[in-house]
Parts: structure tokens; C-alpha cells; sequence
């Protein structure tokens, strides 16, 4: 049995508080939010997740209806659901088809409605700003939910240091991301990079470094090959890991792993040794309904620019 030195942290704590505060914001409305979830698949995750959804949606003080269609009629439902004035947010379940389809319908939804983050044109323009929901900030454009819950995450341990401004408050640390999809890895590095943060992001290609750059030329995330790196050079160096995808081949060798350092898995897998707490201060073995509270988060974001 291995001797531990960290602790893990539980996201159903951190989404608990989460919802208290979310609850309380939502009840300033003279009438309830309503969140419309459309559901395509017979996808025992994606049922899971709508029925979580609505279970939440009810504690908070969310309006909640779920749609079942069928796959070909999906498009015809979300340009319906953009139009309709009592809708403020949607949230369609994937996958639907399995193949380039399904990318296609991400760009259907709104932007004024979309609090999933997956519409395309929310991918250029990510905010440049961490979320602030425990802090009673919101982010003016909708961040994908599993890079804000992150986020979420970070923000509770401590290593955003509020004192400066926002830009900066990552200034100091180095975080690895394994994983570089339009979903996950690039919004959670472009998310982090622009508070600061040196971002490693490692694919099965390369690794790469985010970095967030401010001159009288330009502004904006750069990001540009580490030549020769591997996850081992980035996990190394970085005081924060984030592992987000489900192959043995990115599993993380606690050797890697920098003593004081902030473990996150968000994959399906484990890609965590189980001696993990050996050396790791903080470690988070999934993101559990923090995903939800990143959702919500979003529909009060969208309901007030709407």
C-alpha cells in the first residue's frame, strides 16, 4: 500500500458550492431560465447526461424540457429552437452520427444560445478571460464546459493569484495539457494561456507551447512547435497536469510528476498511477457535475447578452 502525501479533491464538493451560488444568481430573474436539451441517439452516456442535466436544472431553478428526435431531424429542431424567444439556451447531446456530421450540427446553435461553446464561431473568439463564478464574475463569451470545469478546478486550488490583474494571474505557472482537440485541449490552453499561464499541449503529433503575447504589434495566444519534446520533457516541468485523453499511451509515470504538483484527470481512463498522492499535492480523479455547473454558468452568460 503506497504512503500518501497529497489529497484528493472531490468535484461533487466543488459542484455543490457551485450550485448554491448559481442557485442564488438564478433566482434574481423575474422568470425562469429555460435550457432546451435536444437528444438524437439512444447513447447510454449522452441519456445519463440529460437526465443529470434535468436533475439539476431542477435544484438550481432552471426551466428543463428534453426533445427526442431522430438523427436527420435534429437541424430542423435547433434553427427552431434559435428562433423561439423563450428559449435561452441549448444544448444538443453527442454524438449523434459518429462522423463529420455531427461537427456540421455544432454550428447550428446560436450564438446567442449556445452554452455549450461548440459553435464554431465561439472557437475564434474564446474569452480571454478565467472563468469567475466563485468570485461572482461570469465570462462574456461561453467556454467549452469541460475546459471551464478545469478552470472551475484550478480556481479552487488556490494558483490564481487574485491580487493581480486578470491577464496575469497565472504569470507564474506552468501547465501541461494532454490533449489538443477543438473541444477540450486548444480552449482549455488558449483559456489558461490568456491569464498568463506557459501551456505545454501534447498530442500523438507534438507538444506544443500556448503563450499569451501583448506588444504594440500584436496581442493575442501564440502557440508553435517544442521541437523534440515528449509528454515526459512537458509533464516534467509543469506544475499542473491535465490528462483528457483515454489511450494507455498518454498515461502519466508518477517519475514525471514535480512534488507539490495538481493532477487532473478528465478521461474516461486513469491515466494516473495509483501512487499518484506519493507526490502529488492535489489530485482530481474526474470532473464529475462540474461540467453542468460550466453549463449553467454559460446559460446565465448567454441570458444576459441576449
Amino acid at each position: 500500500m503506497f504512503s500518501t502525501y497529497g489529497e484528493v479533491l472531490s468535484p461533487e464538493h466543488m459542484a455543490k458550492d457551485m450550485y448554491v451560488e448559481i442557485s442564488g444568481r438564478m433566482r434574481k430573474y423575474s422568470q425562469k431560465l429555460l435550457l432546451a436539451g435536444v437528444l438524437a441517439s439512444d447513447d447510454t452516456g449522452s441519456s445519463q447526461y440529460a437526465e443529470r442535466t434535468r436533475e439539476i436544472c431542477q435544484l438550481v431553478g432552471v426551466e428543463y424540457r428534453l426533445i427526442r428526435v431522430s438523427p436527420s431531424n435534429v437541424a430542423t429542431y435547433v434553427k427552431a429552437l434559435n428562433t423561439n424567444p423563450h428559449v435561452n439556451g441549448i444544448i444538443v447531446y453527442y454524438p449523434i452520427f459518429g462522423d463529420d456530421r455531427d461537427l456540421d450540427l455544432k454550428g447550428l446553435v446560436t450564438h446567442a444560445k449556445d452554452v455549450e461553446g461548440l459553435n464554431r464561431l465561439h472557437k475564434r473568439h474564446l474569452s480571454s478571460q478565467a472563468n469567475g463564478l466563485r468570485h461572482g464574475r461570469s465570462i462574456p463569451s461561453p467556454v467549452p464546459c469541460t475546459a471551464m470545469a478545469v478552470s472551475m478546478i484550478l480556481q479552487w486550488t488556490g494558483i490564481y493569484d487574485q491580487a493581480v490583474p486578470e491577464a496575469t494571474q497565472l504569470r507564474n505557472q506552468t501547465i501541461c495539457i494532454i490533449n489538443r482537440s477543438d473541444v477540450v485541449g486548444v480552449p482549455l490552453a488558449e483559456l489558461l494561456a490568456s491569464q498568463g499561464a506557459r501551456v505545454y499541449s501534447v498530442d500523438i503529433e507534438d507538444v506544443r507551447i500556448f503563450q499569451r503575447v501583448e506588444s504594440p504589434w500584436k496581442t493575442g495566444i501564440t502557440q508553435e512547435i517544442v521541437s523534440g519534446w515528449t509528454l515526459e520533457d512537458a509533464a516534467k516541468v509543469s506544475r499542473v497536469i491535465v490528462s483528457a485523453v483515454p489511450n494507455a499511451l498518454f498515461k502519466v509515470d508518477t517519475r514525471w510528476v514535480q512534488h507539490g504538483a495538481i493532477c487532473i484527470n478528465v478521461s474516461s481512463d486513469k491515466n494516473f498511477d495509483s501512487d499518484i498522492l506519493q507526490v502529488a499535492s492535489k489530485y482530481v480523479p474526474r470532473l464529475g457535475s462540474l461540467t453542468i455547473a460550466a453549463l449553467l454558468n454559460n446559460l446565465l452568460v448567454a441570458s444576459q447578452q441576449g
